[in-house]
């Protein structure tokens, strides 16, 4: 999958976006990625987006606030934080670009020498 196959919308984060062109470049160079691939991907950014805003809120207002009452309470930012947070790891995981879903990865494609006798039936050596 080239990275002209997904486009980056411009609304969302800086922070998004170059998070996104991260993945995107990650992912270019794997054949392993299709079409099909776009809607997670979107999935993947849209989530991304929300967690980047909801976290900045978070940054700014601090987890505990003050409702109009003068009640302190959990700001309503940490659950939408938590929960976008798993979805982005998810996708990240399902994609490879975690470092252990790599390592994971990579121990369920081992490499395959020319002498393998599956590899010369299937190329026919």
């Amino acid at each position: 999958m080239s990275q002209s196959d997904f486009t980056i919308d411009s609304k969302c984060t800086a922070e998004t976006k170059q998070f996104m062109t991260s993945v995107l470049e990650a992912l270019k160079s794997s054949d392993a990625f299709k079409p099909c691939d776009r809607g997670s991907l979107r999935m993947l950014m849209v989530s991304y987006d929300m967690y980047v805003r909801a976290s900045n809120e978070l940054l700014k207002d601090g987890a505990i606030i003050t409702d109009k009452h003068g009640k302190k309470m959990v700001h309503p930012a940490v659950n939408v934080t938590k929960s976008y947070w798993n979805q982005v790891s998810t996708f990240m995981r399902e994609f490879g670009l975690t470092l252990r879903s790599r390592e994971r990865i990579k121990s369920l494609t081992p490499d395959v020498d020319d002498d393998n006798e599956l590899n010369k039936y299937i190329t026919k050596k």
